[in-house]
């Protein structure tokens, strides 16, 4: 029996000898190719299938993976047969313990797509981050880190409204990792800018931090600014990777006015009036010296108001459209006056156009 023990401590020894020889390293790997070529690929890990069917926009787990080895991670069309299918190979080396993110990002073609305003290459590739976390490093807060993978954007720069640490990621490239930030977690608003000009907003997103408390997340820009130019691919978007794989899509600040629209239009052709906007009917049966009360519509897009006649059919029947843009958060009146058909009418005093 004491001889059994001791074999079996030797055993233990040696076992424990192996484990401690083959440390491994920790590592996240996202999808965000927006190449509509690239919506679904396999992942090989030294030609053995990683993960099958990797859609666009998704995420693994952190998982132990081998350390201090080459891992050549290849991309083959999803649904391949095997490792002969592989359309790309990135040879990657792990520190022992280290923890990493890889973003999988970039165009199979970049003669197909849009460049780069800043002169990156776009090609795809696999974008590493070392020193990534799995957690805060207080328990009581978010730790996050940003990523920028939209191919055809310029640098720009990330305003954390209402931040206690600090407002902004600053002059983020394609193809570049932020340093971590540490926020409370609540909700936010992230203001995405020029790289050179914080006072232009160009899109914001609300992030919606409150129940990631002790948690670290990866945003990272995603899709094209301009489908158009890039083979009608997706749509740029904030997005957020959790460290249990989950993605999460951060919805886009809705920009809001309030306007009150008056009727006042003395044309007895007019007394009853309907009014779309975009097409859309809003107001049917609109009576002359009536008003609504102040509406929420939508800021920072073209409005195009159009009057019908009452009991219209549809946008068809609109006989005068008005478009105008309102400003976020701002509060307006419109005035509908005049008459539509002026040579029917007596003349202003002044000489001024009394059109409706």
């Amino acid at each position: 029996m004491k001889r059994f023990l001791t074999v079996m401590m030797f055993v233990f020894v040696l076992f424990t000898a192996q484990l401690s020889a083959d440390d491994n390293a920790r590592l996240q790997i996202i999808h965000n190719s927006a190449d509509p070529a690239a919506a679904v690929v396999d992942i090989y890990v030294n030609e053995s299938l990683f993960q099958p069917n990797f859609e666009f926009r998704s995420a693994t787990p952190f998982l132990d993976v081998p350390s201090g080895v080459t891992l050549n991670i290849g991309v083959a069309p999803g649904g391949s047969s095997g490792p002969g299918d592989i359309i790309a190979t990135i040879p990657v080396s792990l520190e022992e313990e280290e923890t990493y993110i890889a973003i999988a990002n970039g165009v199979l073609d970049p003669n197909a797509f849009a460049a780069n305003p800043d002169g990156v290459s776009t090609a795809f590739d696999l974008f590493i981050r070392k020193n990534a976390r799995e957690e805060a490093r207080w328990s009581s807060f978010v730790d996050f880190t940003a990523f920028h993978g939209s191919t055809d954007a310029p640098t720009v720069n990330i305003n954390i409204r209402g931040s206690f640490f600090g407002p902004t990621i600053n002059d983020l490239t394609y193809g570049e990792f932020s340093w971590y930030r540490t926020v409370w977690p609540k909700k936010y608003i992230l203001d995405i800018t020029p790289g050179n000009d914080n006072s232009t907003v160009v899109a914001s997103f609300e992030a919606d931090l409150s129940g990631l408390r002790g948690g670290a997340a990866t945003v990272f820009a995603s899709g094209f600014f301009d489908p158009s130019m890039n083979q009608g691919g997706p749509a740029f978007g904030l997005y957020v990777a959790l460290a249990d794989g989950t993605v999460i899509e951060l919805p886009s600040e809705q920009k809001l006015a309030k306007i009150q629209i008056i009727h006042n239009a003395a044309d007895p052709a007019a007394s009853l009036v309907d009014i779309y906007i975009n097409d859309v009917l809003t107001l049917p049966d609109f009576a002359f010296r009536t008003a609504t009360p102040f509406l929420e519509v939508p800021a920072e897009v073209e409005l195009n108001v159009g009057v019908a006649p009452a009991g219209s059919d549809g946008p068809e029947d609109i006989i005068a459209s008005f478009p105008f843009t309102l400003a976020n958060n701002q509060t307006y009146v419109a005035i509908a006056n005049g008459v539509l058909n002026p040579g029917d009418f007596a003349d202003n005093p002044d000489g001024i156009s009394i059109g409706f």
